[in-house]
């Protein structure tokens, strides 16, 4: 072997640190994506449809709550 030259076990440890790295960072990634899908959607039949329901509520009683009081000449 010459000194010189490239390290052939250097070059494989070093690609397989990469790899090592390059997998953690999919891991991550993979537990990032079923955070956010579970936080989407519910796992129970009617946990969507009751949020938006319970949204829609709040909507309407914001709605009433803020409404301007009717003048003397209004109908």
């Amino acid at each position: 072997m010459t000194t010189g030259g490239p390290d052939p076990l250097k070059d494989a440890l070093a690609l397989q640190a990469r790899v090592k790295g390059l997998q953690a960072l999919l891991e991550l990634q993979r537990w990032q994506i079923e955070v956010l899908n579970s936080r989407l959607y519910s796992s129970e039949p009617g946990g969507v449809a009751a949020r938006r329901l319970l949204s829609l509520k709040r909507d309407e009683a914001t709605r009433d709550t803020f409404r301007m009081p009717k003048g003397v000449n209004d109908p």
